[in-house]
């Protein structure tokens, strides 16, 4: 859970916390104190790994001008990344609620077992007990399990590739072109039996990170920009035909990437150093958004000369830096409708396994 509180937690930091779980990687940890998830997983140990196990067991996503924004997207834009910072009560769901009102420990957690927080006709605790999020009135113990089509290696590998070089744009870990080899987006979803009522997708990684995206972005190509081999903070191949100053050719498209520099995405994996657990790995599948328009990309947040010119790290840039939307290790994509973004599908227990296999879940508003 995020946090609830500014008396107890201060800031909200996005450091990427991993916590190593007996059969491997729990949910998505984003701050640094996961206090409230502990608690809750004390109460019911048997929801570690689960859907449960995730920000959005207490909080909501929400609208935002014309964008559907999930859980995590939804906080970070309601609280805020720094000062001054938001209420937090308001991205809570009804149980986050229920649970601070209650005193935010693990007797809390059990003291609201009882009530039934959404409203849909089951206690909180029937509804975890058999992983349904009792701060979701359309997750109910009821709730079928939506239509869902599985994608192997080999699947995957026999739609129409589509292959970019492409400039990432990060905040903070270096910018770098590369070339990346994937199945366009919108020809995976319609592969897959998307149904007319769809507005966005959300995309899951194996630990449970996850963005939400307009299908108005995903179907549409965005023009290249530039090759820039002249500024130090980026990266390039160095067998590239492009020269410093070269405009990019073709179009960029959403991908789901399998490939990059011509060799499958390394499987992603924990690796433990210096006490800390981390992601290490690609793959086997990414998802790459590209850059919406083109822009030369600006300075580490995180370098010595960030303020240097030309191109200044700028945290108010108007263009987004895609790399932050270019999701690793994703298992999972559920296609939303403007009235359900919760469809039921209980991938989380097996993630780590179709990481392993190559597989990969569509599933949700699909026929």
């Amino acid at each position: 859970m995020m946090l609830t509180n500014k008396k107890f937690y201060g800031l909200l930091l996005l450091v990427f916390l991993i916590i190593l779980a007996p059969h491997g990687l729990t949910a998505y940890k984003a701050h640094d104190n996961d206090y409230d998830s502990e608690q809750f997983l004390l109460a019911y140990p048997d929801a570690q790994g689960s859907k449960l196990d995730n920000c959005y067991l207490c909080h909501t996503g929400g609208q935002v001008g014309k964008k559907y924004l999930n859980s995590c997207e939804y906080c970070h834009e309601v609280y805020g990344l720094k000062p001054p910072y938001g209420d937090s009560k308001q991205t809570l769901n009804a149980y986050g609620l229920a649970y601070l009102e209650a005193g935010r420990s693990q007797e809390a957690c059990l003291l609201i077992g009882g009530l039934d927080s959404d409203g849909d006709g089951f206690t909180n605790e029937e509804e975890i007990r058999v992983g349904r999020l009792p701060g979701d009135k359309d997750d109910t113990p009821n709730t079928p399990e939506a239509p869902a089509v599985f994608y192997t290696r080999e699947k995957l590998r026999s739609l129409p590739k589509t292959k970019q070089f492409m400039a990432l744009d990060t905040a903070k870990s270096g910018d770098y072109y590369t070339e990346y080899v994937g199945i366009d987006v919108w020809t995976l979803l319609k592969d897959a039996g998307i149904r007319k009522d769809a507005t966005d997708i959300t995309v899951f990684a194996a630990d449970g990170y996850s963005m939400s995206f307009d299908l108005a972005d995903i179907k549409q190509k965005y023009p290249q920009g530039q090759f820039w081999s002249k500024f130090p903070w980026i990266d390039f191949p160095a067998n590239t035909r492009y020269r410093d100053g070269d405009k990019l050719s073709g179009s960029l498209k959403y991908l789901i990437a399998f490939e990059r520099e011509g060799i499958p995405l390394q499987t992603s994996k924990i690796v433990v150093a210096d006490g800390r657990a981390r992601l290490d790995g690609e793959g086997p599948y990414r998802f790459i958004s590209p850059l919406h328009q083109p822009v030369v990309p600006d300075r580490s947040q995180w370098s010595i000369d960030r303020d240097d010119q030309p191109y200044p790290y700028n945290p108010n840039r108007p263009v987004i830096r895609n790399a932050d939307a270019c999701i690793k290790s994703i298992v999972a994509i559920r296609v939303n409708t403007k009235d359900n973004k919760s469809f039921h599908y209980d991938w989380s227990g097996q993630a780590w396994k179709m990481i392993d296999n190559g597989e990969l879940v569509i599933y949700g508003a699909i026929k």
